[in-house]
């Protein structure tokens, strides 16, 4: 597996410090480490912003906040527990708060996200451009419920396995994989009837 995508909690013995022996060096004024874990939970930080929000300088913007807001409280975390679950709930809240009070600032909403998605293709003579279908696929992930979303996001666009969103939202693997099926389910669904909706318009404008 691809380093960029994982982020495994390494026990004593293996070639990487784990979550816990990292913070507790933090704990103890180690700025360095808190920098390695920082590194290794940067680019789930930004996904898990990235489900909620729109804009590429509101993602950057909050998961700055969470790492800042994850530094001060981290005296307070219990290192016997999993770190990645409470680095998760951090981002969650910051990227929800944001969420509360930010007014977009850009007429092209989910951008970044639609850049970011697989190349599903349009369907033949489907009525729908590939471009407008992943603006379509992004306003439709954006309506989602919370999980699914956040699950989706990791694990069909940015890549991680259901083993590591499990990890990192602090759920089991089966309910990372059932919130995804349903996730792709739901998108499924609604893109088809927008495709059926494209053939109908181009059949309306095909000479009899």
């Amino acid at each position: 597996m691809d380093a960029s995508r994982r982020w495994i909690d390494r026990g004593e013995g293996g070639p990487e410090p784990s979550d816990a022996d990292l913070a507790r060096r933090v704990q103890r004024g180690d700025r360095d480490a808190f920098e390695l874990l920082a590194r290794r939970y940067l680019r789930p930080v930004h996904a898990v912003a990235a489900s909620f929000l729109k804009e590429r300088a509101d993602v950057e913007d909050a998961a700055q906040e969470t790492f800042m807001r994850a530094l001060r409280a981290i005296g307070r975390f219990d290192a016997s527990r999993p770190f990645a679950p409470w680095l998760y709930q951090i981002a969650r809240n910051v990227a929800r708060n944001r969420v509360a009070q930010t007014v977009s600032r850009r007429s092209d909403p989910m951008s970044d996200f639609e850049d970011r998605l697989p190349d599903q293709g349009a369907p033949p003579d489907s009525g729908v451009e590939t471009a407008e279908l992943r603006r379509l696929i992004a306003e439709a992930v954006a309506e989602l419920p919370e999980q699914r979303r956040t699950a989706f996001r990791l694990a069909d666009v940015e890549g991680y396995p259901a083993v590591e969103v499990a990890r990192l939202m602090g759920l089991t693997p089966g309910a990372v994989r059932a919130h995804i099926h349903h996730a792709r389910r739901d998108l499924r669904s609604r893109l088809e009837h927008l495709v059926k909706d494209g053939n109908e318009h181009d059949d309306e404008r095909r000479p009899s």
